[in-house]
Order: C-alpha cells, then structure tokens, then sequence
C-alpha cells in the first residue's frame, strides 16, 4: 500500500483526490498549504506528493523547491496538479525545479492514476538525476519571478474585472435599494391616503405586519390593538355575520376569501364592510403573505337598499295604477248616475236616502283610488307656489277638530321659508293622513308637532341624515312628529308599500304613507322616515322650492252646472262610461257624436267638418290612444280642441307631475259639475 501526500488549499479538491487515490488502494495525508506539507513529510516522508501551485502561506513552487533541496524528500516523485498555472513556461519552470509531472486539471480519473502509477514505477536514479539538474539557480530564481510576475499581473488583472464586476453589483445593489426604498416610501404613502384599509399578515396569520391608518376612522379603534391581538378584528364583526366570516378566514389558505359584513363600533353604531384577501407569493410560488383590502360600503348598502325598495314600490305602483284606471271608468258611471238619481228622488223617502248613500259610498271609492294613484304616481297633479307656512295655518282648526283634546298640536313654523313648488289639494291630504296616523299612534295622549323649514342639498349621502342620497337642490322641509309607539325596526321597509299598515284589522287601509310617498315623489321631492320603538315616529317632507318669492293669493270659486250648444266628439271605449257621459253631455245641452275607439273617431272627423271638441279616453283599445287619436285629427282639423278623461295619467300627457302644455284633462271619477265646467273651459 502506498502513502500519498496532497497540498491543496480547495477542501473540494482534497476530498476529490483523496476518495479517488483511496478508492485504488492509496493512504491519503493531506495538507492545506505547502508549509503543512512539508512539515508533514519531513515527520513522516510520503511514496509520492501531488501538489497544487496556487495555495497560501507556502505556494506550490517554493514547496517544490525546498522538496527537491531536503536530502529526505528529494527522491520523493513530486507531481503538480493545477488549474491556475497553465501556461508552458510554467510547466517548463516545474520541471526545471525537479517536478516528476506537470498534470492539468481537471483530468480523468482513469488518466491520472496510470500517471501516477508510471511516476511511481520509475527508478529512483533518474528522479535523482532530473533533480540533480536543478542548480541553475539564476535561471530559475529568474523564471520563477517571471512567472510570479506574469501571474501577478494576470491575478491584478482579474482583481481589476472582479472589482469592477463588485462595483457594477454594488451600483446596481444601491440602485435596487433606492427603488426599493422609493417603492416602498410610495406604497406607504398610497396605504395612508387611500378611504380603505390595506392590511398584511404572516403566512400563519399570528403576526400582523401592516395595517393603513383608515382602520382607525372606519373601525373607531386603535391599530396598536390589532398588531396587539392580531385576530382582535373578528371580535369586532356583529353577531349575525362573525361565524360565516370566521369560517372564511381559515379556509383562506385555498386562495383567499371575499365576504361582505357588519361591524360594531365602539360608539354602537353599524358600518358595512367589504373585505378582499389573497395570498401573496414569492419567487417559486411559496405563500410569502395572507394579504387585504378592506373598504367601507355603508353607503354603498343604503343607497342599494334605497334602489331595491324603489324598485318594488314601482312595480307595485304600476300594478295599482292600472286598478285604479278600472275602478275609476266604473265609478264614474256608479258616481254619475247616484248622483242623479239623488236629484230626482225625495230626499226624505227610502229610495232617496239610498241613492244619497250610493253617492257617499262612490266618492269614499274615489277617494281610494285617488290614494292608489297618488302612490302610483298617476295623477295629475296642479303644482304652484304655494306658502306652506299659510297652508298649514288653514289646516290649524281642522286638525285640531280631527286629533281631539289628547293631542296636544304644535306648530313650529321656520321664518322667511321658501315657497314650495307643489300642489296644494294634495299636500293638504298627505299632511292629514300623516295627522291621523300620528293620532292614532298616541292613543292615550301624545304631541304632534309640524315644523317647517329650508334645506339645501348638496346631493351627497349626508344631506338626509340616513345614508341616502337626496338630489341636489334647494328645498322646503316640512317634518311631523309624534311621540306614539313608534314602528318596529322589520317594519320600516315597508311603511310606503300600498294595503300594508301596522294598525289593528279595520283600522286603516294601508295607503295614507303610500299616497304621501308617490305624491312627493311625483312632485320632484323626497320622503324620509325614521322611528324607533316607544320613542315615536318622523317624517320629512322634502317640497321643491318654487322659482318665485311671493306667493299669490289664491281665490276659490264654485263652478255653475252651465252647458251649451257645441257639437262634441266623445271617444270612450268602456260601454258603461260612453252611454252615462253621453247623457250627462245630453242633458246639458250639447249635441253628441260618438265612437268606441280611435280609428272609428278618425272616420266621423273625416265626414264631419263641425265638430267643435274632441272629448276622448286616454287608454282606450283599438290600436289608438286618446293623444294619438288627437295628434291625427288636428292634421284634418287643425283649430279641433281637446279634452281628455282618464282613471290615471299617462306619460303622453304628463311630464314630471304636471299636465303638458295646452293639455286639458278630466279625472274619472268624475261628477255632473265638474263635466261641465271642463267642457264649458275646453271650449273657451
């Protein structure tokens, strides 16, 4: 077995060499530097040295030298094994110092023990001889230094490109830093300015590692309470939605989680939360954060449920117009003819109190589906300027008279009000339903007090007080207060809706609230509601401002049953109200022509040229309305004048509420006086 030395300053290299010599039977020193080396073989002297070139404190060809100088060693092969000295007159200077061989690395395995055995196989002689010719000490002092220098200047060279390599790495480095520094200085800057909350968490969610100063306005807590307990935040959700979010936070892990939720502030107060996470990965897709954004929609929430709740009121709306429309044609015929039947009976027998009795009923139907179409928004309202503050003066003694001795009435009137764009017959309706409803809730005894004042909107979300937008402009509010039982929070929704009412069975039809609401809707306004449970209820009215300052004063006078001798087209499609509106016409004195729909009205235009009025249905069957009917007639007869009657209003003749210019209309139903007084004004 033969003993191998090695010198070689690269751990990789003497593990490399010595599992390769081990492997083919060899003993294996080994030594870091030639200094170790040669103090290792003058201790024990070695079957052969390999020995790098390149190594530290001793290099390969000083310990080459001083080998070949030892008396001991000098017959010892020395091989040199190296990757840096590559160069012929290194080899030339190894051999002339007394090297057996001159081997390049890296060399194959096979290769490089048959070189080592060789070396081992040659006499002792020729080794001692080839060292023997190494006494040209100038010479090889002056080889050695120009191999030194030449590497030198090689090694300085590669110094330089490796500091200039280090200096581009450094440049870069800072460079990188700087962006990182400035991308970071920017997302801080965005985190702090942005309405939602930004937040950061380790993978585990245990530390929290970034939470934006928005938590702070939207949750009303402190943020050192979250980096404190970072799972504090739950704590803060409502009851109903904690569990639900719970379970979404610790399936995170599959790719996040969006969920919508309730929080509670400290204050008690409720704010909607949309809440976005998502994991955040690094380079080989490992989750390196848990990440999120949280951003407050409670406004977003109201205004939501304000579009739905408006949404199904207009479906309703449009399901009562259209009853409404029947019931009036019906009782414009039951109206018309009670009515003269109570003029032509004793008052005092049987039959005339019972024709008197189908009269009050009629009107108390008419006076139903009024509401239905104020709610529907079907009707046709007479907007003015109206001083509400001098409407609601008149109303003083009837709403005393109606609410009773229990209600205490305070009227709270704001000085230097606006006057209000809207239609005085309905406003004084709507206040008295409120009234009663307000009675009726302080059964025992109570106080109402109606307030009145200016509001000016800016069409934002706080301009009513409860999240939902009122559009932008000048108003007048008219709020009535109670201090009855309040209503119950699951109730609220649905206060406007039509037939729903919260008072006991034969107490209340359900449609006073709905009548306000469709009426102040149609008149360009807003209502607003709010209650609590034995704590009463509030209602504000918005009106639009009128454009003047001053409001007229307004003379009422009673209409005379007066008729008269024009010719009258009368169009109607409903049999019924055809033959009683044909009589009434009849009876006062006019001459009447009549047609079942639009194309047979067109036919009698064409034949007759002395038709003095047109007096048509709005919706009527046929394939013509009354305004399309109109349109077409004053093609042929272009001085031909117009009254409509309708049970509602319709677009073609209503814009915003109010009647389109030069537009007469009759409301079904209707009575003997007012069918007069419309003709008598339609033909002026």
């Amino acid at each position: 077995m033969h003993r191998v030395l090695i010198a070689d300053d690269k751990e990789e290299n003497r593990y490399y060499l010595e599992a390769l010599l081990s492997g083919h039977g060899y003993t294996v020193d080994c030594a870091r530097h030639g200094a170790e080396a040669l103090a290792i073989a003058r201790e024990t002297p070695p079957d052969v040295i390999i020995s790098d070139l390149l190594m530290p404190v001793m290099d390969g060809y000083t310990l080459l030298w001083q080998w070949k100088a030892d008396a001991r060693l000098r017959d010892v092969p020395f091989i040199v094994y190296t990757a840096t000295y590559t160069e012929p007159e290194d080899e030339k200077l190894a051999l002339e110092l007394g090297a057996d061989a001159f081997i390049l690395k890296p060399a194959e395995p096979d290769e490089f023990i048959a070189r080592l055995r060789d070396i081992q196989s040659r006499p002792a002689a020729a080794a001692a001889e080839r060292g023997g010719q190494a006494t040209k000490d100038e010479e090889i002092h002056k080889d050695y230094n120009q191999v030194l220098v030449r590497k030198l200047e090689e090694k300085t060279i590669q110094l330089e490109e490796a500091n200039r390599a280090l200096q581009r790495d450094i440049a870069q480095r800072q460079a990188t830093e700087a962006a990182l520094r400035a991308s970071e200085e920017r997302f801080r800057q965005i985190a702090e300015n942005i309405a939602e909350v930004f937040w950061l968490t380790d993978p585990g969610k245990q530390q929290m590692i970034y939470v934006s100063p928005a938590y702070e306005t939207i949750w009303g807590r402190p943020i050192a309470g979250v980096y404190d307990d970072p799972g504090s935040w739950l704590a803060t959700i409502h009851a109903e939605d904690r569990q639900r979010v719970t379970a979404a936070v610790a399936s995170q892990a599959a790719g996040g989680y969006q969920e919508t939720y309730r929080i509670v502030r400290p204050d008690g107060s409720i704010r909607w939360i949309r809440d976005r996470a998502f994991p955040v990965h690094d380079a080989d897709r490992t989750v390196y954060r848990i990440a999120g954004v949280a951003d407050d929609i409670t406004e977003r929430q109201a205004l939501e449920d304000q579009l739905r709740q408006s949404q199904r009121l207009e479906s309703v709306g449009s399901l009562t117009g259209g009853v409404a429309h029947d019931f009036n044609n019906l009782l414009t015929v039951i109206l018309g003819n009670a009515e003269l039947l109570s003029e032509v009976l004793d008052q005092t027998s049987e039959e005339g109190a019972l024709a008197d009795m189908i009269v009050r009923a009629a009107q108390r139907g008419a006076n139903l589906t009024q509401r239905l179409l104020a709610f529907a928004r079907r009707q046709a309202l007479d907007p003015q300027a109206v001083d509400v503050n001098e409407l609601i003066g008149t109303l003083d003694g009837l709403l005393r008279r109606t609410l009773g001795e229990h209600v205490d009435i305070v009227l709270d009137c704001g000085a230097d009000v606006w006057p209000a764009m809207i239609d005085p017959g309905q406003l004084e309706t709507a206040l008295l339903n409120l009234a009663i409803n307000a009675r009726d809730a302080m059964s025992a005894s109570g106080r109402l007090t109606i307030t009145t004042g200016k509001h000016v909107a800016a069409g934002d979300a706080s301009d009513a007080g409860d999240g939902a937008v009122l559009a932008a402009g000048d108003y007048v509010r008219l709020t009535i207060r109670d201090t009855g039982t309040g209503i119950a929070p699951e109730d609220l929704e649905r206060v406007f809706e039509p037939f729903f009412t919260t008072k006991a069975t034969g107490k209340g039809t359900g449609l006073g609230l709905a009548m306000v609401y469709g009426f102040i809707k149609q008149s360009g306004g807003d209502v607003r509601l709010f209650s609590r449970l034995d704590q009463g209820t509030c209602v504000d009215l918005y009106l639009p401002r009128a454009a003047v300052e001053h409001v007229p004063a307004i003379v009422a006078e009673p209409s005379p049953v007066i008729g008269g001798s024009a010719i009258i087209l009368l169009v109607e499609d409903d049999e019924l109200v055809l033959r009683y509106a044909r009589g009434q016409l009849t009876a006062l004195g006019y001459e009447v022509l009549e047609a079942p729909d639009g194309p047979a009205a067109m036919a009698i235009i064409r034949l007759r040229e002395d038709i003095d009025l047109l007096f048509s249905d709005v919706v009527m069957s046929g394939g013509m309305s009354g305004p399309e009917l109109a349109e077409a007639a004053s093609e042929l007869r272009p001085a031909l004048k117009v009254l409509y009657t309708s049970g509602y209003s319709e677009d073609a003749i209503v814009h915003r509420g109010r009647l389109r210019p030069g537009v007469r209309l009759l409301q079904k139903p209707y009575r003997r006086a007012d069918l007069a007084a419309a003709i008598r004004e339609a033909l002026i």
